[in-house]
């Protein structure tokens, strides 16, 4: 958000894991009197969801990345890292899929977030309750908070199944830990923030620089079909996808425009990154290799080439697919030589934000981050009719992406084969924009990809373990999810 201060609401809490219980010096009474008092609470509810590295947790005290930022630790990289997607340069347990309750506690960050939920209600809590603003502002700032908070308890959904978030303000004060709740009672709080919010948030902030980064209508439409897509609720997936076709978003002629052109009204949601504010995009440095010089995309020098795409995933794509362009399968080295598949290079560049410019500062860059856009809710609205009706209407939405990556429309597929053929054109379209590890989940491939790769895949790898201390800590309260024990 580009004229919103990153303020702290200082809140202190018991520093347990689980955050049992949470105090807050800020009420109705001695904040909350203002615009800005509003402000300043929500504000510090977007933290989490930034792409610099991260910041130290004022409740809990511990440092935490941040849920977009580069670092293979992060929500981001590990919905990327854990598929036929992405490889990285130094294997760790998230590729190799070795993780495990005891060795994943103390480098799984993102199941701390959970923190951020009762945040979130206790905010949403006191807003409500506080006589010193309009009911329009009001609305408007708790409607934002409604859709942070099912945002973040949408993350967790996805790496753990339903966690006890805190998101009912009569259990705020409790010291008493709760059981996980069913995946119905979860996903019906998520499900009810964001259609609660939506009447009380405007379209979208394309055109609003100054609150650009802020959530929209755009933004809880579209992690309600995330929500619905990754429950298979097809019609309610096909309805959403539609409603937000009619809001003003379009897509781009060019692909590579996407991720260039600022605010462009094909995004949904980007993360305002600004170098000089300490919000940077650090992704491409991840990628390019030490002898690194130049090709027709960038000329810059080293970078830290940790991650790279899989050569098997670049081969899916058709000899003339523009959205190839947005890659770096061959580069001039240091010495002046070609390196590229057959000297070397170990994977393509996937570059995606083709408009940086040289090496940035200190390795980060200004350009914002693409979380949503309209490519997926085409590509969602095409595979949520397939499910139910076959393809035969679902052409109409997969082929204005095709026929902008310059590709063949698809046409005289029976449903089983579409079905193979938009989680392909999924991967094609949206490389490195943290979707794979639930596409091929939702399809019924995340295991067998793994296991075609060597790894010892089986189904508990589905969700992540929670860690070994938050089940300690619970004493038998909370349960492990399904496969794992105290390794």
């Amino acid at each position: 958000m580009t004229t919103v201060a990153l303020l702290l609401l200082m809140v202190t809490a018991c520093e347990d894991q689980l955050e049992t219980k949470v105090y807050s010096q800020l009420t109705p009474e001695n904040f909350y009197q203002s615009e800005g008092d509003f402000n300043a609470a929500v504000v510090t509810l977007y933290s989490p969801f930034g792409t610099d590295w991260g910041a130290t947790d004022v409740g809990g005290g511990g440092y935490y990345p941040n849920l977009y930022n580069a670092n293979a630790r992060t929500y981001l990289m590990r919905s990327m890292l854990t598929t036929d997607e992405m490889e990285n340069d130094n294997p760790a347990a998230q590729e190799l899929f070795t993780w495990g309750p005891s060795t994943w506690q103390g480098n799984d960050e993102t199941y701390f977030r959970i923190r951020f939920v009762a945040r979130a209600t206790g905010t949403i809590d006191n807003m409500t309750k506080s006589t010193s603003v309009s009911d329009d502002v009001k609305n408007t700032y708790v409607a934002q908070a409604k859709v942070l908070r099912a945002w973040t308890m949408y993350i967790l959904y996805d790496f753990y199944g339903p966690v006890n978030a805190k998101y009912d303000p009569a259990t705020l004060a409790d010291t008493k830990i709760l059981p996980r709740p069913s995946d119905v009672e979860y996903t019906a709080q998520i499900e009810k923030d964001l259609t609660e919010a939506i009447p009380n948030l405007p379209d979208m902030y394309n055109s609003d620089e100054a609150n650009w980064g802020r959530v929209s209508k755009g933004v809880a439409r579209m992690l309600l079909l995330k929500l619905y897509m990754h429950t298979k609720q097809w019609a309610k997936a096909e309805a959403i996808g539609k409603e937000i076709m009619t809001m003003g978003y379009t897509l781009q002629s060019n692909y590579a425009n996407i991720f260039k052109e600022q605010r462009n009204n094909e995004v949904i949601f980007a993360i305002d990154c600004d170098v000089a504010t300490g919000a940077r995009n650090w992704y491409p440095q991840h990628l390019f290799p030490a002898d690194y010089a130049s090709s027709p995309i960038v000329t810059r020098g080293a970078g830290w080439y940790t991650d790279r795409m899989a050569w098997d995933f670049y081969d899916k794509y058709e000899a003339n697919d523009q959205r190839t362009e947005t890659s770096i399968a061959s580069y001039t080295n240091a010495s002046d030589g070609i390196t590229d598949r057959d000297t070397g290079l170990r994977g393509p560049i996937p570059l995606k934000y083709t408009g940086i410019v040289g090496a940035g500062v200190g390795g980060a860059y200004p350009d914002d981050v693409v979380i949503f856009r309209l490519g997926e809710v085409y590509l969602s609205v095409a595979e949520a009719i397939n499910e139910q009706r076959g393809p035969a209407e679902a052409y109409a939405y997969v082929n204005p992406i095709r026929s902008r990556a310059g590709v063949d429309n698809f046409t005289g597929m029976t449903k089983d084969q579409f079905r193979d053929a938009i989680l392909d054109e999924r991967g094609r379209e949206l490389y490195a924009e943290g979707v794979r590890r639930q596409d091929l989940i939702r399809h019924g491939k995340f295991v067998s990809k793994a296991q075609e790769r060597g790894i010892n895949a089986t189904d508990k790898h589905i969700l992540f373990p929670i860690p070994i201390n938050v089940i300690n800590e619970a004493q038998g309260v909370i349960e492990q999810n399904p496969g794992y024990t105290t390794e």
